[in-house]
């Protein structure tokens, strides 16, 4: 559902990256837990033997949850009740979901690399800027602190967000951008830092402001104007052809966090348009689960990354998208 991280990124990453064993032990202290399963996002499966080594070594049996991971919203604590478990360690994100059917502890990873270096050297692209709003994703969080005196020292006032859903002043989700959101009024633009598209072209949307990528990986800042341009000129082409569409299929997805409960509400909404539509329920997400589906449009409900990380074989739009348009 959402891209594969960069495994030889985090590859390199965990060699220095110690797990939370204090947290992990007083969570199956307090929990009197036996049976522990262990969730591990797809960049670190190939240190999943080691990890689950680890844990056994306080004194638990554990068992690997293999199914993709795509986030701290995608929890499977039903199935894992089923077999037993009584603990979920969930690695690299911070919590999402509040109440679950058997306790989740939360081990949160935290990037080494320093973006500070690359913010100084690199200050220059945000000239003209007077007020910024500095965002990112949880692995850079204890960062913003820095970040924020540097960009101060360059006469740029930096605002950071309370978030609604994500635990963490600045941080967002693909899903929740409500820190921007918090204080998109003060500011001319966002600073995001970390890597990829998706997180920026998601704060773009939201505050229809001018986003600024201070890019890890590449160690530089650029905007994503361009790259939101066509972002909208794909959506606006999505409403066209939902709204000539006579057979819309409803994606929905079973996934706790991801999951949509309005959808029967959204099936009689569509079908007030005049047109016929199908709710589609799947637990992991995939376009070939919908070959033979004579379909003529495909609305996702499920994780808003679906629209852009994956292709189907009809075209396919965000339901916040179709509302707004509506």
């Amino acid at each position: 559902m959402h891209k594969t991280l960069d495994l030889k990124r985090y590859a390199e990453q965990i060699s220095v990256m110690d797990i939370d064993t204090v947290k992990i032990k007083e969570a199956i202290l307090k929990h009197k837990a036996k049976k522990v399963a262990i969730q591990i996002p797809e960049g670190l499966k190939m240190q999943a033997l080691k990890i689950s080594d680890e844990i056994e070594k306080l004194g638990v049996s554990t068992l690997i949850i293999a199914d993709p991971c795509f986030g701290a919203c995608d929890i499977p604590d039903h199935g894992m009740k089923q077999l037993g478990c009584d603990l979920i360690v969930h690695l690299a994100h911070s919590q999402f979901i509040k109440n679950t059917e058997i306790p989740v502890v939360y081990v949160e990873y935290r990037s080494l690399d320093n973006p500070s270096s690359i913010l100084s050297k690199n200050v220059s692209r945000l000239s003209g800027i007077k007020n910024i709003g500095l965002v990112t994703t949880v692995q850079y969080i204890d960062y913003l602190p820095e970040l924020k005196t540097i960009l101060e020292k360059n006469d740029i006032k930096t605002f950071i967000g309370k978030p609604k859903l994500a635990t963490y002043s600045g941080q967002i989700l693909g899903c929740d951008q409500s820190a921007a959101k918090d204080v998109e009024d003060n500011v001319d633009a966002f600073l995001y830092v970390g890597t990829g598209l998706f997180h920026p072209l998601g704060i773009a949307r939201a505050t229809d402001k001018t986003v600024f990528c201070l890019d890890v990986e590449k160690k530089e800042i650029y905007t994503i104007d361009g790259e939101y341009q066509k972002y909208l000129v794909r959506t606006e082409m999505r409403k066209i052809k939902f709204h000539e569409a006579k057979k819309v299929g409803i994606l929905v997805t079973t996934k706790t966090g991801q999951m949509n409960k309005n959808v029967f509400e959204i099936k009689s909404e569509i079908e007030k348009m005049g047109k016929r539509a199908y709710i589609i329920s799947m637990n992991f997400v995939a376009p070939d689960k919908i070959l033979g589906m004579k379909l003529d449009v495909l609305v996702n409900t499920a994780c808003p990354r679906i629209e852009e990380d994956l292709v189907f074989p009809i075209p396919q739009i965000n339901w916040d998208s179709v509302r707004k348009s509506l």
